[in-house]
């Protein structure tokens, strides 16, 4: 990743990804000074950067960059999506230099920023309210119809990781509104607390565990459903 700079005043941001060279442009007032504290090696980068050293924000995103594509992937599956989320990521990481708290978590704050990113970019997305069987791959039906009903959630969740499995995640995960994905995602696969999701998000622990509770409900009647079609079709094709 290349920056240039006019000190305390704007910049454009070059960030290589898969090859390509893409760029953003942004603009970030003039930091505060801060108190003499030991600092962090990334405490004394953001010193820098803020005052318009390109090797220390250049440093930063090295140092980072396949801690926020890792994030984004995980959320998305599409190269294209998670090169956006990153771009856009480091745009605000940028713009909001003079944010960080000093002696704060580099990588936690990055984490947030990159979460934050993720939740705008699935609002943005238009939200699948049905989906069909029809719309399934044959290794996903065959799939679905090898772990029927009581078998299925678990199944799911135990072999997420898989290829078609992770595909008929994606596929189910896209009917859930975009605050009860993000919930989801966060507190099954991530492993976050609710007091923690609250604090990532913005939204209060009651409305938290409702959006799991909706999300979970969701997840469960649209795997039976489709459950149940794979049942209809082997019968039909049986008859």
């Amino acid at each position: 990743m290349e920056r240039t700079c006019n000190h305390g005043a704007s910049a454009s941001v070059y960030l290589s990804v898969g090859g390509r060279t893409r760029a953003v442009s942004g603009a970030r007032a003039s930091p505060p000074e801060h108190a003499e504290n030991p600092l962090t090696e990334d405490d004394q980068l953001v010193a820098r950067a803020r005052k318009g050293d390109e090797a220390a924000f250049e440093r930063l995103v090295e140092k980072y960059a396949q801690r926020v594509f890792d994030t984004a992937a995980r959320f998305f599956r599409q190269p294209e999506a998670v090169e956006d989320i990153a771009q856009e990521v480091f745009l605000k990481v940028f713009q909001s230099l003079d944010a960080f708290q000093p002696g704060k978590s580099m990588e936690a704050w990055l984490f947030t920023i990159t979460v934050n990113t993720c939740y705008d970019h699935l609002r943005r997305m238009k939200r699948r309210r049905e989906w069909k069987f029809s719309e399934l791959t044959p290794e996903e039906a065959t799939w679905l119809d090898q772990h029927r009903l009581a078998e299925a959630v678990g199944a799911f969740e135990r072999e997420r990781e898989r290829d078609i499995a992770a595909g008929l995640a994606e596929k189910v995960l896209r009917t859930l509104s975009p605050e009860d994905r993000m919930a989801l995602l966060l507190y099954e696969r991530d492993g976050f607390s609710t007091a923690e999701i609250a604090r990532m998000m913005g939204w209060s622990r009651a409305n938290v565990k409702v959006r799991l509770f909706r999300a979970r409900r969701a997840l469960r009647q649209t795997l039976e459903r489709l459950l149940d079609a794979t049942h209809v079709e082997d019968e039909e094709g049986t008859s």
